[in-house]
């Protein structure tokens, strides 16, 4: 489950920060059209912040759901005060890492009509890397045949992509979500020896708190598959609306001035 959670937190914007290394190589006008759609994206994407912050008290100090920052990169920021002692605050600053996506996968789910995975992948690095390869296709195929629905289809798909390529944590977004997850495993490993001990002294009183905590934990990673889902989705869609919106047109432009070059003034 731990490993499921730092995926959650490492693989997507890893991948997203090569794909945007090789977009911007590709096509100087990226930049531009990332902030642009930034004007949707980003409040969606802060918005998810601020509402953790509220849902586990943690002190919202200064927000700014769109202000772009050319010398640090950001295009908008929620700062909040939090206790390095408080269980909920550790709880809250691990879900600050992945709100982003948790956000972004439900509204791209509803806008494109995808209903997440119908059943879990098997142990086994072939079926979980099968199961990532259905999840792509699938968003594709969910996201073409909702395009051809007609104009509100193509609509929705769009403002899916948009919020897509926003809904990626940040390096600040994983350093707290790291940070929270830290604390975190200390309180598992807490509970832990705690139930190991209950088994020692008190045999009933073990097995039912054992009980419990695979119950609960057998939800937990129920839903960072369904989280997990909704990232490869994310991924896949920031992939293909970048080649769409930025990476193609930009390449035609490209195209087109260079023959107008060779042709010269005629």
């Amino acid at each position: 489950m731990i490993e499921l959670f730092v995926a959650l937190l490492l693989v997507p914007a890893s991948v997203i920060t090569i794909w945007d290394l090789m977009m911007h190589r590709l096509a100087p006008s990226a930049r531009k059209l990332t902030r642009l759609t930034g004007y949707i994206g980003v409040p969606v994407h802060e918005l998810s912040h601020a509402l953790v912050c509220v849902l586990f008290g943690m002190r919202i100090t200064k927000m700014a759901f769109y202000q772009p920052n050319s010398a640090t990169g950001t295009l908008g920021f929620v700062e909040y005060r939090y206790s390095p002692y408080s269980m909920k605050h550790a709880l809250g600053m691990a879900l600050q890492g992945i709100a982003p996506l948790l956000a972004g996968a439900v509204i791209v789910g509803l806008l494109l009509a995808n209903r997440g995975p119908a059943e879990l992948p098997d142990s086994g690095v072939g079926h979980i890397v099968g199961w990532l390869g259905g999840v792509v296709v699938g968003t594709a195929l969910a996201a073409w045949a909702q395009a051809m629905t007609g104009p509100v289809g193509l609509g929705a798909v769009l403002l899916a992509t948009i919020i897509s390529m926003h809904a990626i944590p940040s390096l600040a977004d994983i350093k707290s979500g790291l940070r929270g997850l830290i604390v975190l495993v200390g309180f598992a490993a807490a509970v832990a020896v705690a139930i190991d001990l209950f088994w020692v002294y008190g045999p009933d009183v073990g097995k039912d708190l054992d009980s419990i905590v695979r119950v609960v934990t057998l939800q937990i990673e129920r839903g960072m598959w369904a989280a997990l889902y909704g990232a490869v989705s994310l991924v896949t869609l920031t992939i293909l609306g970048g080649l769409a919106l930025i990476v193609i047109p930009s390449l035609c432009l490209q195209v087109v001035q260079f023959i107008r070059g060779a042709r010269g003034d005629i």
